[in-house]
């Protein structure tokens, strides 16, 4: 993962317009890409510093229902601290103690996308003992989105469980989901071997 690149995930309480006034607040500006033709306002946005020395990118991830932050630039690590404090995020310890609190079958698919997102800085114990215990839930649909979110962290610790999953599991369809992420963090892990 890019060290100048941190990923936040604003909790649910923390919508769009929330987030841009926090940004204006901190002396960012909205960028406006210069087109022939006028857009429509994107759910994807960006927010530059004065200097446009750092960004801010709000993404939508539609495929896994997760919005968050990208921070980057020269700043990032302290302007990502600052975002932390003025904004409800979810990290991967309130991740924890939602998925314990909440056995609500999408709440825990929702919490396990959000800690994938989340744990964006290389391993994070406490983000593999969620995964992985996503990965033994007793619902197949869970461990399914369990394996996703553990292809979005692209963790190679994972391989043993996954190894194990993909033998063990009694559901054929988890099983071979667990052949493919783990062959997707093996590629993965010679892409990025120096």
């Amino acid at each position: 993962m890019n060290p100048h690149i941190i990923r936040i995930v604003p909790s649910p309480q923390a919508p769009y317009t929330l987030v841009s006034e926090k940004l204006e607040s901190l002396g960012f500006a909205r960028y406006d890409a210069p087109t022939a033709e006028p857009q429509p306002v994107s759910e994807n946005e960006i927010w530059l510093s004065n200097d446009e020395r750092s960004a801010v990118h709000w993404i939508v991830d539609d495929l896994i229902g997760v919005s968050y932050l990208a921070v980057r630039g020269t700043d990032a690590i302290a302007l990502s601290e600052q975002l932390r404090i003025q904004l409800p995020t979810d990290s991967v310890v309130k991740l924890q103690l939602r998925a314990i609190a909440d056995r609500d079958t999408d709440a825990l698919m929702d919490t396990l996308y959000r800690t994938a997102v989340a744990a964006d800085s290389g391993y994070d114990p406490d983000a593999y003992s969620l995964l992985r215990w996503g990965l033994n839930d007793l619902d197949p649909l869970v461990r399914r989105v369990a394996l996703v979110a553990v292809s979005i962290t692209g963790w190679t610790e994972f391989a043993e469980l996954l190894a194990w999953v993909s033998a063990h599991d009694p559901v054929e369809q988890v099983r071979a989901q667990a052949i493919s992420v783990c062959t997707l963090l093996r590629e993965q892990t010679i892409k990025t071997s120096p």
